[in-house]
């Protein structure tokens, strides 16, 4: 089970890396552009209230889902839509994170194999 790697494709699914730096008042484009240029150095503190993080996320995405999936028009998906990111965002900030810092990771893990490898060892992944 490859459950890191699993979230942070429904994450990124769902959009709510990009939806977390909308709410921060910014286009995904800047986001991203700013997360590059502000890489954080990810210390085991923060991975570990990462993995708590991104396991709340994950249940927030679960809970969201069958809801946005079955919106009757865009108004409705969208309020569904800010309802699941409000709960993402607090999510994060209640694992002890800013969401800055946890896209930061997510796009980190994205490009960087020894922090994915960290991140599976973490959730017990990385012994399969």
């Amino acid at each position: 089970m490859k459950k890191t790697l699993l979230a942070l494709a429904t994450v990124m699914a769902f959009g709510s890396t990009a939806a977390i730096a909308q709410q921060q008042g910014q286009t995904q484009g800047q986001a991203q552009q700013q997360m590059q240029q502000q890489q954080v150095e990810v210390t085991e503190g923060m991975l570990v209230k990462f993995v708590a993080a991104m396991e709340e996320v994950q249940g927030v995405t679960q809970k969201y889902r069958e809801k946005f999936q079955n919106a009757e028009n865009q108004e409705q998906a969208r309020t569904i839509q800010q309802s699941a990111q409000e709960e993402m965002i607090a999510a994060v900030e209640d694992a002890g994170l800013t969401p800055q810092q946890y896209n930061s990771i997510i796009q980190q893990a994205q490009n960087d194999e020894e922090l994915r490898n960290r991140l599976q060892e973490m959730t017990g992944d990385g012994n399969s």
